[in-house]
């Protein structure tokens, strides 16, 4: 039997990662969730960074002020994002998550490593800590 091919091992890991992504997103983000999984990075940046320009998440998630800012007003709307002018440049507004967002957030992310850890409990220490360095070797080809 001959060795597959790297386009076919390609092949194998495009089908593997459809799998998983699939598995996650219907196991991650409920139906009672009320949050799509782009609106989802962008409440989850402002998590992490606590507050943001939209400049800032635009550079963030590689996407235009316009796509970012229509993202913004539904998630404004939806009361999960502040916006807030700077009290020394009033031409500056900070996002921030809002007092409703922060729970939310923390289900999702708490929801999000328990689902990681049953995706990844067959894997010994070994296996996890190189399939890490696999990924971060992936990420580095996102630069």
């Amino acid at each position: 039997m001959s060795e597959m091919s790297r386009a076919g091992k390609i092949e194998e890991l495009d089908q593997v990662f459809v799998e998983l992504a699939r598995f996650f997103i219907s196991h991650w983000l409920l139906e009672e969730e009320v949050i799509s999984p782009k609106q989802f990075i962008l409440l989850r940046v402002l998590y992490d960074r606590e507050r943001s320009t939209v400049s800032e998440l635009a550079a963030l998630l590689k996407q235009s002020n316009s796509a970012t800012t229509i993202a913004l007003n539904r998630l404004v709307k939806a009361g999960y994002v502040n916006r807030l002018r700077d009290e020394q440049d009033r031409r500056v507004v900070w996002v921030t998550l809002s007092d409703k967002a922060v729970p939310l957030m923390e289900r999702l992310l708490s929801r999000r490593r328990e689902l990681l850890t049953k995706l990844l409990e067959n894997l010994t220490d070994s296996e996890l800590e190189q399939f890490t360095l696999y990924l971060r070797k992936l990420k580095q080809g996102l630069q």
